[in-house]
């Protein structure tokens, strides 16, 4: 009987394309076994990435990579947000020793993409000192800006979980002379956090005396006729005021902000640039004023009158920062929500 040639050369076709039908099939169950793999994990897609650079407010963050919407934090407070895309936009954090700063994606994930702590002079602003008075003891407070201005404290205040208390008659922290390696400034920059218990009294927050040179945070009588649209209800209005004088001025430099005082936790924030200083209550411009000059730096008082013994605080002070440079609107943004 003879063989049909045709018959058998169809044999090893069919067997192929048998083969490769098995070859796809299996590829495309590997492939969905992959994706449902993945998508079982919950595989990031976001991505960031910055680069780092010292500026004398603090560290600036500049997006190289940025694949999400995401929130910058300084120490679990937000300070900035950065959009997806948004490469190349510069975020400032006003960053001190021992701080951490963390990038977390804004979708439901909330990935944590940057955790860096700052522990390097050079990643940190032009601090001259930094006081958090964070679950401090004994009678001294210390110095976090690395420049050993450490303070004094006289009378008994009370060192609370994150603040001293201040009972308003006798309590006050002291700083003889501070390590700078200056004397005279042309740009400085002080920042207080802080709650009275009484909004119906002069008290001094925070001043600095050297030789007739002389500039303070503090709160007064409101004056009608330097504060802005007549906001003054009376002389019984207690207000922040930002002073800043030289040798011996007669305060007429002084500048009033606004805000409710008694039970009230703010932050103000003076800064002096030269020729002209301004005051910021709760990261919002107050009121600015015209001054001209350099000044002197030397002795510094928290709570009371550097000068004689009186205008004590009555409350607690949570921060205190001081730099040797003037800072913008969006600086002080930035530094109040730092401060909280």
């Amino acid at each position: 009987m003879g063989i049909d040639s045709t018959d058998r050369g169809a044999t090893p076709v069919v067997g192929n394309v048998l083969l490769v039908a098995v070859v796809i099939v299996i590829g495309i169950v590997l492939v969905t076994l992959s994706f449902s793999f993945l998508e079982g994990t919950g595989a990031p897609s976001a991505e960031a990435s910055f680069e780092y650079e010292q500026t004398p407010v603090g560290l600036q963050m500049t997006a190289t990579a940025i694949g999400t919407d995401v929130t910058v934090q300084l120490n679990d407070r937000t300070v900035a947000t950065v959009a997806a895309g948004d490469a190349g936009k510069s975020v400032i954090v006003p960053t001190a020793p021992g701080d951490r700063i963390t990038v977390v994606s804004q979708d439901g994930e909330k990935s944590v993409l940057v955790d860096r702590e700052i522990d390097d002079r050079d990643e940190i602003g032009d601090f001259i000192a930094d006081y958090t008075f964070e679950a401090g003891s004994g009678n001294t407070l210390f110095d976090r800006s690395g420049n050993g201005n450490d303070g004094g404290l006289h009378g008994d205040p009370d060192w609370l979980d994150s603040s001293l208390a201040f009972d308003g008659s006798g309590d006050y922290v002291e700083v003889d002379q501070f390590n700078t390696p200056v004397d005279r400034v042309e740009e400085f920059t002080v920042a207080v956090t802080y709650r009275t218990n009484d909004g119906s009294a002069k008290q001094e927050l925070v001043e600095h005396k050297s030789n007739q040179d002389n500039w303070l945070l503090e709160l007064k009588p409101c004056d009608n006729s330097q504060v802005p649209d007549n906001r003054c209800e009376g002389n019984d209005e207690y207000v922040p005021v930002f002073s800043v004088d030289q040798a011996g001025g007669t305060q007429d430099e002084q500048i009033f902000g606004g805000g409710e005082q008694s039970g009230t936790r703010q932050t103000l924030v003076g800064t002096f640039n030269g020729t002209g200083h301004t005051l910021y209550v709760d990261g919002a411009r107050a009121s600015s004023g015209e001054y001209e000059g350099d000044s002197s730096m030397g002795e510094l008082n928290v709570g009371k009158d550097v000068e004689f013994d009186g205008d004590y605080l009555d409350g607690e002070v949570y921060e205190i920062r001081l730099y040797y440079t003037a800072f913008d609107d969006q600086q002080v943004r930035v530094l109040t929500d730092a401060m909280g």
